[in-house]
């Protein structure tokens, strides 16, 4: 998955980059923010894999949407 972020930071020369990060990845930092998140609650990731009725671009679709409200 690509992803794009902004920043206002000063620090960054570039205020728009585009990441390339596997699902995995994503798998990895919700571990790593249970870890250390206490009492609150970390989202759910979309599923990895299963059963899915319809074709591979809506679930590919659906889990981007997934990834995104994840990341919000």
């Amino acid at each position: 998955f690509r992803g794009f972020f902004q920043t206002n930071s000063k620090a960054f020369t570039a205020k728009t980059s585009c990441v390339r990060r596997r699902y995995r990845e994503f798998a990895w930092l919700r571990r790593q923010l249970q870890k250390n998140a206490g009492l609150v609650p970390v989202p759910e990731l979309p599923g990895k894999s299963g059963f899915f009725v319809g074709s591979t671009d809506e679930f590919i679709e659906r889990r981007r949407q997934g990834l995104q409200q994840f990341l919000e």
